[in-house]
């Protein structure tokens, strides 16, 4: 007598497959860990960590928008500060305060103004439409030309420049 060799069924190749889909669906990416306020009377800088001239951010964001780009600014601290937690805050700031592109900036407790090599903060350009800010504009802006700024620790002068940059390319007056 030969033995018998089991063959899997279809019912339980689907069950296989879905079993994958679940699985892989419940490994997403994390919670931002960041309070969004609400959006108050058109302001465009929401400054958790405390680290820029808000007003002066906010008058150049506000001639920036009366060119047709809502620019919004989002600073914070977390535990978990990484450059995938910036581009997540920034699509859920910017979806929440209902704006075009958002620059974020993340850092943990105390990185905003070390000057340790160990520090772990990022800086971000997210649009809530991806086609809106092309990719190599976002990379020039977050591996280009905010790391000189930011490694000394000048804040104000990393939105002001990712915030210029941005209007350089997509305001059609040019800013």
């Amino acid at each position: 007598m030969s033995p018998v060799r089991a063959r899997p069924t279809r019912a339980l190749a689907a069950l296989l497959v879905v079993a994958l889909a679940l699985g892989v669906a419940g490994c997403g990416e994390p919670e931002t860990d960041v309070d969004i306020p609400a959006r108050d009377d058109g302001r465009h800088v929401a400054d958790l960590a405390g680290i820029l001239d808000a007003e002066q951010l906010d008058d150049q964001l506000a001639a920036i928008e009366a060119g047709g780009l809502d620019v919004v600014a989002l600073t914070y601290t977390t535990p978990q500060a990484n450059c995938g937690e910036a581009f997540r805050a920034g699509l859920e700031f910017a979806t929440a305060w209902e704006a075009d592109v958002a620059i974020v900036a993340v850092a943990r407790d105390g990185d905003f103004s070390s000057t340790d090599d160990q520090r772990e903060r990022c800086v971000g350009v997210r649009p809530v439409d991806d086609f809106a800010v092309p990719g190599g504009l976002r990379e020039e802006i977050a591996e280009g030309l905010v790391p000189p700024i930011a490694a000394e620790n000048d804040w104000d002068e990393v939105f002001r420049v990712a915030a210029d940059r941005l209007a350089e390319e997509l305001v059609e007056d040019g800013g």
